[in-house]
Formats: C-alpha cells, structure tokens, sequence
C-alpha cells in the first residue's frame, strides 16, 4: 500500500474494523453464555495491543513498509516467502471467524445453508476490491449502529449499570479459568496485533506519522469501551430472553440485537440487523483479505498476482477452516498461535540486531511451525489431551536453539583452532 491518504479517523475506523468485527462481537456473545465477562479476554487483549501499537507506528509509518518487506530486506526472499505464508496461514483463522460469522447471520435471514458461505465469499471478494477510503465510513456507521442497538437493549434490560462496573466485573471473572488459558489469549493477540500486516497497513496508510499515532490510541480506546458491550449485553439478556436455548450460540449476539430492536421481532427486523451485522463482518474480512491477497501474489505463479485469484485462494483455505465448528475466538487465536511460533524467535533476534543465516532462519521457521502445527492438530483430533498454551512455552527455546545453533558451532570451532600447539 503506497497511497498514504487516510486520516486518523478512518485509521482509527479501520482498525476497529479489523480488531472487532465479527469475530468480536459473535464471539463474545458465543463465550459470554458461558464464562460471563471473561468472554470480554479477546477485545481487551487487543485493545493492549493496539495502545503497543500506537508507541511505534511513526516508526513503523517512516519505514513505509510492513513486516514482509522487513523480512525480505533483512534475510532474502526465501525467508521472506516462507514469513509470507505463514501470514496467509495466521489471517485464515481470523477470515475464517468473518466467514462463520456472516453465514450463521445469513442462516438467521433464512438463506438456504447450503449457499450462505459461498455468498459470503462472493460479497468479501467484491468489497476487498473497493479503496479503503470509501469503506471506512461505512464500517464506521454499522459499527456505531451496533453498538447503539446493543445500548439500547442494556436500557430495557436493565444491565446498563452492570456495563458501567464491567471492568471490576471482568478482573473477577478471570479468576475462575486457568492462568495458562488468560496467558495464552493475551500473548497471542497482542503479537498478532502488533506483529500483524492487517494492521500495519492501516499505519503505514496514514497520511502522517502523528495521524498514525492518534489513529491506532483512537482505535485503543474505541476497543476497551465497546469491548465489555457485547458481553454486558448478553448476560443482562439471558435471564429475561433464555439465550442459553439457542441453537447456535454464534447468533446470540443477533437476537439481542433484534429483540433490543422490538420485542417481537418483524422479518423486516431481523433484515435490518442482519444487514447491520454482516456489514460490520465484511469490512473486518475484506481488510484481511486485502493483506492475504498481497502475501499469496508472492507465492505462487504469475496469473496469482491478479485480483480475482490471489482472493480465491485465501478464501478457500478460510471457508474449509470455518466448517471444523471450533468457536470463533479460538479459531483466530489457535491458528495465529501457528504463525507466531514460527516467526517470533525470528523476530526477536532481528529487533536485537543479531543477525543469522538464511538457511538458520528458515530452519527456525520450519521448526516453530512444525510444533505449532502438530500441536494444532493433536487437539484438533482430540488423540491426546493437550494443553492449548504447549506451542507457546515449547517452541520459542527450540527455535532460538536452531537460530544460534550455527553461531555457537562457529565461535566454538575458532576458540579450538585459536588454542596454542603443544611443542611436545
């Protein structure tokens, strides 16, 4: 992205898209039938990580590149390509909760199952082809018309105060899940936030260094306000409305929003929100496709490198993931967990200046995401209980092995043909 036309509204705008779009607000409200405030863990994480953000961005913007480039500038592009796949792997997650999202809402709306994802697919390909300037307001409206609605239904619920005191609520709500569940959650998302090319676009986009800055605090904020909403909602709701009945509990947060509209809900309605919704799931979505279709064109053949083909691709491999059934939270986090095993002992070095080959580097990737893959599916399949956070504390000191592996063998090699010959 080389146009760097955005002010620090539509930064803020797009970044929220991005940080909370479907996947917040029908994940929240997926988790929140169950563990209350704490579902609240995803959206706070990330306005975390968003705030980190904010401290580097005028750096980040004065590179004018994002973290691919820097890899290809600072290792080759071999490393830079494998650093690019695994990004296509990471954002599939993250797409893949829009997709699930928008066709649980579509499911809503009556459309046929069979044809919900693919119209999903079909809208996020044509909206991904628009300029970002033109979309941010609209995310922005269906956004604030969201939250409104979700406003709205606290008053006749009664809750409102209960989001008010949602901070105090959601530090005692935490207590009762395990620490390695609330570590995991909190790493992974403010690495992908500060880390991720979906948002770094966004800051390199802005029309100046201060704009980014502001953007990404404004964007900080937004998210710690709204974050507590759709759970305070929810659990204000389920009393009054049994929303632990509902058959998907990804469209929990949709029949809030239709019964905060009218108590009876009318088709016209569940239309109005469903609109609303899915709105607010494709500008999330095709803001990550955009970035997935910048990393595939660097991959494949050449007729890859066209619009249309280098958004099918990503959209496929998200589409198979959104059918496993995994929550949306947890799909985003688990898959994001594969690209951070893989390239966080790799960046780290590279922010410490210590530099290492290019056949060591790609070894450490092939390594963290070997591990990260292997654990992904082991509990996918459910052969072996494991625990979710393994990846997180089991690769990064295999991967740093494999990095400075090389380097210690050489300084050990030179120390040993250094050392004075015994004249006898």
């Amino acid at each position: 992205m080389t146009n760097r036309t955005l002010n620090a509204a539509q930064v803020a705008s797009l970044l929220v898209s991005t940080g909370c779009g479907i996947g917040f607000l029908l994940g929240t409200g997926e988790l929140a039938i169950h563990q209350g405030m704490a579902s609240c863990l995803y959206a706070i994480a990330t306005a975390l990580g968003l705030t980190v953000l904010a401290f580097y961005a005028p750096l980040l913007w004065a590179a004018g590149q994002s973290l691919l480039d820097w890899f290809a500038e600072l290792y080759g592009p071999s490393v830079s390509s494998h650093v690019a796949l695994l990004s296509v792997v990471w954002m599939t997650g993250v797409l893949a909760a829009q997709i699930r999202g928008a066709s649980s809402l579509l499911a809503l709306a009556t459309v046929p199952p069979a044809s919900t994802i693919l119209l999903t697919d079909l809208l996020l390909v044509g909206l991904s082809l628009m300029r970002l300037s033109w979309l941010s307001a609209g995310f922005a409206f269906c956004m604030l018309a969201c939250n409104v609605v979700l406003v709205h239904s606290l008053v006749e619920t009664g809750g409102l105060v209960a989001w008010l005191h949602a901070p105090a609520q959601f530090i005692d709500a935490l207590r009762p899940l395990p620490p390695s569940h609330s570590v995991y959650v909190v790493v992974s998302v403010v690495a992908m936030v500060i880390c991720g090319t979906d948002y770094q676009q966004f800051i390199i986009a802005a029309r100046t260094p201060a704009t980014a800055r502001i953007g990404a605090l404004l964007a900080a904020m937004v998210v710690f306000t709204i974050g507590f909403l759709p759970a305070s909602a929810v659990i204000a709701a389920d009393p009054i409305w049994h929303l632990d009945v509902v058959a998907d509990p990804a469209q929990t947060v949709p029949i809030v929003l239709m019964r905060g509209l009218s108590l009876h809900p009318t088709s016209a309605t569940r239309d109005l929100v469903t609109v609303i919704l899915l709105t607010t799931a494709l500008g999330s979505g095709c803001s990550i496709l955009r970035v997935m279709s910048d990393a595939t064109a660097t991959l494949g053949p050449r007729f890859i490198t066209k619009p249309l083909w280098s958004r099918s691709l990503p959209i496929v491999l998200a589409s198979l993931v959104s059918m496993r059934g995994q929550s949306i939270v947890d799909t985003m986090v688990d898959l994001g967990m594969v690209y951070l095993a893989a390239v966080g002992p790799l960046l780290g070095l590279g922010l410490m200046r210590i530099r290492v080959s290019d056949k060591a580097a790609n070894a450490s990737i092939a390594t963290g995401c070997g591990i990260a893959v292997t654990c992904y599916l082991i509990r996918w399949t459910g052969v072996v209980a494991m625990p979710e956070a393994t990846p997180l504390f089991v690769s990064p000191p295999l991967c740093l092995a494999v990095l400075l592996a090389p380097q210690m063998w050489t300084a050990f090699a030179s120390s040993k043909s250094n050392q004075p010959v015994d004249p006898r």
